[in-house]
């Protein structure tokens, strides 16, 4: 073994691994990454399908997902039925019946899925590379090829109808809904399944969506995973070329009701010990400019175990298990709720609570400590998403269908990470309102009306949610 000269000693000595550390001081985080998220490239086949790859060779495999423009916004009266379309476009197809279709992708294991939202349906797919042209095969079948079965669409109603009638039981369910009508009014995001609207939805009205909406022109399509996009651009092409673009009608755009006041919406629910509180209020659209920074406001108010919301009224009050808030953001707007689950007697005094650190944002700043951990804890978030191939298509093409700024992404821990004080507060005051706002209660009317009543006027709906106030 060589021996180091001593000058190499001495350079030793004196480089920073031996400097004095003072392990009494929480070590500085490091800045975020002035651009995490991964570069992408744009192509449009001849017959308008735009499709945007990703190239990441950490594993062997791909993740395909297809964005169709058109979800919950357009079903007109037959609320749900966008749900009914994604969830039967792989129960068979002109090639394959459902258990064919099952066991061709069992064999290669993977799974093509896909869900409907608001705005959009997606479907998904993803498996080893080495199977990308079967993968894009089956995909491009279930996309292209659904037979919607009459056996397979009475079976999803039949399931349908038996989640309506458990959702009467679900205290939770009932108060998202009634939020969303609050909220909403009669635009389609405030709409939600009855049994009349599940009555409506025909299996003539499924195949009519898919070919109205289900276009080229209409799509995107992402691809991610350990592919060369030379390479899996003329699959694509041989799987997706064929789809013939049609003109597709454009969605409607109603305009969104306000606020005004406060009132109390009580759902009646005899023999509940407990209520579920939602304070709810219409929020931004996916698209407004201050959604980074709306993140760290969110996690400082109702994130998780260190928000205001959790340590007030948890590890204060011993009030509930949890308390959280969220900004839900859809293409034409959005809402914020603050919810929680507490003993009757205790009802009024979380809303209060709730209320009042809602309040607190707007009035005070944060303190500078307190908002390092939630930059941190929502920057870290970030990040570790970015592991996830399927968190990585939505984001690219959510870029495309919200309308975000091409470096919405790249930008985004940057700006989450340099959110100061000032700017908390200010957005607060922008966005939380304590004093236009609707809270809704799923209880016992009888132990939690009257104290409700000093908070704002209260109205009382069944379980139906059909209101019991003339």
């Amino acid at each position: 073994m060589r021996l180091l000269s001593l000058t190499a000693l001495l350079a030793l000595a004196a480089s920073p691994l031996h400097a004095v550390i003072d392990r009494t001081q929480k070590p500085a985080p490091d800045p975020a990454p002035a651009a995490s998220f991964p570069d992408y490239r744009t192509h449009t086949l001849p017959n308008g399908l735009k499709v945007f790859v990703i190239e990441d060779d950490r594993t062997p495999t791909i993740t395909l997902r297809l964005l169709i423009k058109s979800g919950a916004i357009q079903e007109g009266e037959k609320t749900g039925l966008s749900a009914f379309v994604a969830g039967l476009l792989n129960r068979g197809t002109k090639t394959r019946d459902a258990a064919t279709f099952a066991k061709e992708s069992d064999f290669i294991g993977v799974r093509i899925e896909a869900a409907a939202g608001q705005d959009a349906i997606s479907v998904g797919a993803g498996g080893l590379t080495k199977y990308t042209d079967k993968i894009l095969e089956l995909f491009a079948d279930a996309v292209l090829n659904p037979v919607f079965p009459a056996e397979q669409f009475a079976k999803e109603q039949r399931k349908a109808f038996s989640a309506l009638e458990a959702e009467k039981q679900e205290p939770e369910k009932l108060a998202d809904k009634l939020a969303g009508k609050i909220v909403f009014g009669s635009h389609p995001y405030g709409a939600y399944r009855t049994a009349e609207t599940l009555k409506a939805i025909t299996r003539d009205a499924i195949v009519e969506y898919h070919g109205k909406f289900f276009a080229p022109n209409n799509a995107t399509l992402a691809v991610v995973g350990d592919v060369k996009e030379a390479e899996v651009l003329p699959l694509v092409e041989k799987a997706l070329g064929g789809w013939q673009r049609r003109e597709v009608p454009a969605p409607a755009e109603p305009k969104l009701i306000g606020l005004k006041g406060v009132t109390v919406h009580l759902v009646d629910r005899p023999g509940s010990v407990q209520s579920n509180i939602m304070i709810t209020q219409p929020g931004p659209a996916r698209n407004n400019a201050d959604s980074p920074e709306l993140n760290v406001l969110n996690a400082t108010l109702g994130g998780g175990f260190s928000g205001r919301l959790f340590q007030n009224l948890r590890e204060k009050h011993g009030w509930t298990y949890g308390a959280y808030s969220a900004f839900g953001m859809h293409r034409l707007g959005g809402e914020f709720t603050a919810s929680a689950e507490t003993r009757n007697e205790v009802t009024a005094p979380a809303i209060q609570e709730t209320l009042k650190e809602m309040n607190r944002l707007r009035e005070e700043p944060v303190p500078e400590d307190e908002l390092t951990l939630q930059r941190q804890y929502n920057v870290g978030n970030y990040l570790l998403s970015l592991e996830n191939s399927s968190r990585i298509a939505t984001r690219v093409q959510d870029i495309d269908l919200y309308g975000l700024p091409a470096d919405f992404y790249k930008t985004y821990a940057r700006r989450m990470s340099a959110v100061t004080p000032s700017q908390v507060q200010e957005l607060a005051k922008k966005y939380l309102s304590t004093e236009n706002t609707a809270i809704v209660v799923v209880g016992e009317a009888k132990e939690v009306k009257p104290a409700l009543e000093k908070i704002g006027k209260v109205f009382v709906y069944d379980q139906e949610l059909k209101s019991l106030t003339k």
